[in-house]
């Protein structure tokens, strides 16, 4: 089975973890493979969702913001969303909700591992 999608974008890193490791690490594994656009940025959180168990990552709330850039993307483009792992799916629960509160209907996730 082949796919396309119009616009295909990633999950961003916090301004804190981007700060301490000096790099987005979900862009740089597929910044080779993908024309990548940064849509929507992180809000840092409490705590990082490596250091949270199941039940914390689940009721993390919202932590995703449209960027300026969202707004030159027509709403009928179909979007890929992708992330590195998948843990309990709560990432790109939001990410996926932020798209679709923006006006998008045809948005598709990807992760590396689960």
């Amino acid at each position: 089975m082949q796919h396309s999608f119009d616009v295909v974008t990633y999950i961003p890193a916090s301004p804190s973890h981007l700060q301490a490791r000096g790099f987005d690490p979900v862009y740089e594994l597929y910044k080779d493979i993908f024309d990548l656009k940064k849509l929507f940025a992180k809000v840092d959180a409490d705590k990082p969702q490596a250091q949270k168990n199941r039940l914390e990552r689940l009721q993390t709330p919202q932590t995703f913001y449209p960027l300026p850039a969202l707004e030159q993307i027509q709403r009928n483009q179909s979007i890929l969303i992708l992330d590195d792992i998948y843990t309990t799916g709560r990432t790109l629960m939001h990410s996926h909700d932020m798209f679709l509160q923006a006006g998008f209907t045809n948005i598709s996730t990807f992760s590396l591992s689960r």
